[in-house]
């Protein structure tokens, strides 16, 4: 409701915002100023208040039109004794669908892992063989993880992984069943791939950066980790202002503008 405007037979001009309406006197000097500042600020100081929402997820400095990732750490953890590698997407992704800032972007949510059948990097669409890919970001739009797919299997990366699906910041252990090069891991004594029954699976660290992001521990598939979630490529959209904001905008310019106009001339004597 909020952005309505409505006027009556006095001359006095109210606005929706929220549930309640404002409303002033066209006719007075002082409420005309008074409104064009309450009309300006709110525009304002919503927009500011939108800006901050968590999680964020179109990364600061990219234009409309450019390509990117995101990618994060769950909050929830599970075991890794599937050999499936859906149910670890399927996981990651129901990570993803308690925020709604994640929802609307309507991607598709991968988990960095690899079985036995599938290395991570497939699984993901990050081999660098297959494809350049695009640069990663982590969810509090600023830090990139990695400029593209070659970047993202070189050992390290430039951030570590370690905000949650809602935005918080999370060190803890990560299931990959993955190396440093994307792919499974071959099994003792380096680690093996989720679902192993006879080693450990290996996993990472979301606080670190160096390779030890992917592969830093092996532990047994019983044990309860967090996994990466990746999205599938996003663009940066047009931001066009909603209605609302726009009136707003408009009316506040218009009322300071009238008390301007209206302001008496000194007498000349």
């Amino acid at each position: 409701m909020s952005g309505k405007v409505k006027t009556d037979y006095r001359g006095s001009i109210s606005v929706c915002v929220g549930s309640g309406w404002i409303k002033t006197l066209i006719k007075s000097r002082r409420r005309v100023l008074w409104f064009g500042f309450a009309a300006f600020g709110l525009t304002v100081f919503g927009l500011a208040g939108s800006a901050h929402a968590a999680p964020i997820t179109t990364p600061v400095g990219l234009d409309p039109g450019d390509q990117y990732r995101l990618v994060f750490v769950t909050s929830m953890t599970r075991d890794a004794t599937s050999t499936d590698i859906a149910d670890y997407n399927a996981f990651v992704t129901a990570a993803a669908n308690t925020q709604q800032a994640l929802v609307n972007l309507g991607t598709t949510w991968m988990a960095i892992a690899s079985t036995d059948d599938v290395d991570a990097r497939d699984n993901t669409g990050t081999n660098p063989f297959v494809s350049t890919g695009v640069p990663i970001y982590l969810l509090d739009g600023v830090s990139l993880v990695a400029n593209d797919n070659a970047d993202l299997w070189d050992a390290a990366i430039a951030n570590p992984i370690m905000i949650t699906e809602g935005g918080a910041a999370l060190s803890t252990l990560v299931w990959t069943g993955t190396t440093r090069f994307g792919i499974a891991g071959p099994g003792f004594p380096q680690g093996s791939p989720l679902g192993s029954v006879t080693n450990d699976v290996i996993r990472g660290i979301s606080s670190l950066a160096s390779v030890s992001w992917i592969e830093a521990t092996g532990s047994p598939a019983g044990a309860l980790s967090s996994f990466y979630g990746l999205s599938g490529v996003l663009i940066v959209p047009t931001v066009v202002p909603e209605p609302g904001t726009l009136i707003l905008f408009a009316l506040g310019l218009a009322g300071l503008g009238l008390a301007h106009r209206k302001r008496p001339r000194p007498l000349i004597s």
